[in-house]
């Protein structure tokens, strides 16, 4: 039968036969084979292949019970799962850590409060005795949480601040400088301490105070209102001056308003407050001209229009020599 078949193959293909492929068909059982050739085609012709049908509802079952099997231990890496409570627990301490700190920045490890500004500052701070203090711009007071309750309730100034100081005649109030102490009953005044400046001063405006240098340097002098004192490096004495004389005039309202109204002040005063409150800068072209007296109101923001009516007033030539220079040119005071 084979022989037949690839007779068969090789005469659909149209290939050449040998004779002996046509003995081969040719021969007495050759009707049979045929017959035998439509039995297979006939059967193959009836046969219907079915499709494949997945059990869904066998393979479900076998799927939920792998997932409910316990798993392996080996198989199974350890993991610390943090609840979830546990997590907002933690940024509430956070954020309160937090808060602390930012509170307690101006507050020194040893229990004293401090309060301290940056150059473009100012605070008003209301003491635990209830003494109330404006602290100047780049400027720091520190004191004690119980300043209401000590024998001496003192304080320690870096830089400027004006004072309104409770009475209280048990308790004197006590103000440490870089160049000294400044002892207050009662009194409200304005004290400039910084490190670079070779002084104390302290313009008295109510009330009276008393200043007493460092070191060996223990002489006390006492200053009333509208004089203005100073404490000194330790090899001198503190002194004071009536603060209507022509010393320089360090206005309490000048760095909290911006603003002052200089009445019969000299300019040299005027070249002063300048110098310490703003940072413009007034030049003479003879340096008399500094002990001129005006009476004229000085903005320290906008000095320009401030320095043109001036100029005006008083006959004098105003030039601009930079962005923050004035210069004021004239040869006497007027009369």
């Amino acid at each position: 039968m084979e022989k037949k078949i690839q007779f068969l193959v090789r005469q659909w293909k149209n290939e050449n036969v040998d004779q002996e492929s046509k003995r081969i068909d040719a021969g007495s059982d050759a009707p049979a084979f045929d017959k035998e050739l439509e039995t297979i085609w006939q059967k193959a012709g009836n046969y219907k292949s079915k499709s494949f049908e997945p059990d869904v509802e066998a393979n479900w079952k076998k799927f939920q019970s792998k997932i409910q099997e316990p798993p392996s231990q080996e198989n199974v890496p350890v993991r610390r799962l943090v609840p979830r409570a546990w997590l907002v627990a933690a940024s509430i301490v956070a954020l309160l850590v937090t808060a602390w700190w930012v509170l307690n920045t101006n507050s020194t490890s040893s229990g004293i409060d401090s309060v301290a500004t940056n150059k473009r500052q100012t605070k008003k701070i209301e003491l635990p005795d209830h003494s109330v203090v404006w602290l100047s711009n780049n400027s720091e007071l520190s004191f004690d949480p119980n300043l209401k309750n000590s024998k001496v309730r003192n304080v320690k100034l870096r830089g400027e601040a004006y004072f309104e100081v409770q009475p209280n005649p048990g308790q004197p109030f006590r103000i440490e400088t870089p160049h000294g102490l400044i002892e207050v009953f009662r009194s409200s005044f304005n004290v400039r301490a910084l490190q670079t400046e070779p002084q104390t001063e302290v313009q008295v405006m109510s009330g009276q105070v008393a200043l007493m240098g460092k070191g060996d340097n223990k002489q006390r002098i006492e200053v009333p209102a509208n004089f203005i004192g100073y404490i000194p490096k330790i090899q001198k004495q503190p002194s004071k001056a009536l603060s209507n004389s022509n010393q320089v005039f360090a206005s309490t309202k000048v760095w909290r308003t911006r603003k002052i109204e200089l009445v019969s002040r000299t300019l040299g005063e005027a070249q002063e407050i300048m110098r310490r409150y703003s940072n413009y800068r007034l030049e003479f072209s003879d340096p008399q001209l500094a002990k001129c007296i005006f009476t004229w109101n000085f903005e320290l923001d906008k000095p320009e229009s401030s320095l043109k009516l001036l100029a005006k007033t008083g006959n004098f030539h105003l030039e601009k020599t930079s962005s923050t220079v004035f210069r004021l040119e004239g040869k006497t005071c007027p009369k």
